[in-house]
């Protein structure tokens, strides 16, 4: 079970380690930006056939919204990772006074009533807001990135990966407090 519970986790944040070098391109994209802006430059390339997410070129607004879609990914991919290693928002001035059973507790209930079901909602309106990205051929109207739903695709993508991130650390947790539970059992 330990074995399955590692794998699904390391499955969910495969992606945001991945995911977490586009922070170099998106200092690239900055930097070309700020030059490109600078030298009054708006077309820095073009070609004759249509590449997916790019078009026919790359105008200063496409750098634009690279570093937008960058950011994104790195914050929406890197959440997951955050959650996993126990790095994320938390109340720690709250929780570092509470015994570690009550720790887990916490992990639990919040887990399980609050996490999974804002998962869930974020897939199912995050699916049907890329595919009508999708349907309707959405794209940037001022020269910038076209094929939108790439990008929007990864919102539900990222929170799937969340939400079996969180049911590896839910069963995990409740693995854990059996054990306690069973083990000072055993004791009394």
């Amino acid at each position: 079970m330990s074995r399955l519970l590692q794998a699904m986790t390391a499955v969910a944040v495969w992606p945001g380690r991945v995911i977490g070098w586009l922070l170099l391109p998106l200092i690239l994209f900055v930097c070309l930006g700020v030059i490109a802006a600078q030298l009054g430059l708006n077309r820095l390339a073009e070609w004759q056939t249509t590449v997916p997410l790019l078009g026919t070129g790359i105008t200063s607004n496409t750098l634009l919204d690279l570093q937008w879609s960058a950011f994104a990914l790195i914050v929406l991919f890197g959440g997951v990772l955050a959650y996993k290693d126990r790095v994320h928002v938390n109340v720690d001035f709250l929780s570092a006074r509470f015994s570690s059973r009550t720790r887990a507790w916490v992990d639990l209930v919040g887990d399980i009533l609050f996490l999974l079901p804002f998962c869930a909602v974020v897939v199912w309106f995050g699916t049907r807001f890329a595919m009508t990205s999708f349907n309707t051929g959405e794209a940037s109207t001022y020269g910038g990135l076209r094929d939108y739903w790439i990008v929007k695709a990864c919102i539900p993508l990222a929170f799937l990966l969340l939400g079996l991130a969180a049911l590896a650390r839910i069963v995990a947790t409740l693995g854990a407090l059996l054990r306690r539970r069973t083990q000072s059992g055993e004791m009394e």
